[in-house]
């Protein structure tokens, strides 16, 4: 072997020497906790005292690195949770703004379909007749009972509206399309006229614009209400008696009355 190399020592040896430490330590205990030396040795308190010791701060190291894993892992939850929140709050505005969209899109389809039924009006009340002509039939209701007389071509055309009943008791109201906007409004202003008779002319409204005519009109607040080219007007009577119009566009409006 080189000289100046370092001399291993073998497992053996070792064991045996690491056997004898520990066999020497039991003698000093043992020794320790005698009758006589149990309670006079400040050595053993000493000892005692710091295996506990350790004992503890081992299991309170311990402890520390859990809770501080846990905390950890708590902050990454927060901040996980806090960007959830976020996105969860961009996409209800995102939804709200587009429920908002929709709404106003509604509205502005309603009035482009109520445009196109600006010259349009409605008469329920007359009797249907076997081959009847309505367009004579409207001219002829329109020149007796409104003082109004309008040639053939002021008609675009008019029929009855849906299938004929079987009852005999009711009957259609017919639908007329002016060719003017002009014959159209001053029909609708003699339309009083007609008060008290089984003849009613009202204007032609969209479907969505009937189901708010008619939840206006039975609003406890409304007095009144009618229609001017397709938009409802209700007279409302405020909690101080004192009365006002408004127009209602939207189901909101009525419920803001």
């Amino acid at each position: 072997m080189a000289s100046g190399s370092t001399r291993k020592t073998p497992p053996v040896t070792r064991q045996r020497k690491d056997s004898a430490n520990r066999d020497e330590t039991v003698g000093e205990v043992s020794t320790l906790v005698t009758d006589d030396g149990l309670l006079k040795s400040d050595k053993l308190r000493e000892l005692i005292h710091q295996t506990v010791t350790n004992a503890i701060e081992t299991k309170f190291e311990s402890l520390i690195d859990r809770l501080d894993t846990q905390e950890a892992r708590l902050f990454e939850l927060e901040q996980q949770l806090e960007h959830k929140e976020q996105e969860i709050g961009y996409l209800a505005g995102q939804v709200q703004g587009a429920c908002g969209n929709l709404a106003d899109q509604k509205i502005f389809l309603n009035d482009l379909e109520q445009y196109s039924r600006r010259t349009n009006i409605r008469i329920s009340g007359i009797a249907e007749t076997p081959e009847e002509k309505t367009n004579e039939t409207v001219r002829k209701l329109l020149d007796q009972k409104l003082g109004i007389t309008i040639v053939e071509e002021a008609i675009d055309r008019s029929h009855r509206v849906g299938n004929p009943r079987q009852d005999g008791r009711s009957h259609r109201a017919i639908l007329v399309k002016f060719a003017s906007t002009r014959t159209k409004v001053a029909v609708m202003k003699a339309r009083r006229q007609l008060k008290g008779t089984s003849v009613v002319i009202r204007e032609d409204l969209t479907a969505e614009n009937m189901k708010l005519l008619n939840r206006t009109r039975r609003h406890e607040k409304v007095k009144s209400c009618w229609t001017i080219d397709g938009r409802i007007i209700a007279m409302v009577t405020d909690t101080n008696g004192i009365e006002r119009k408004v127009n209602i566009r939207r189901h909101r409006d009525i419920d803001h009355l």
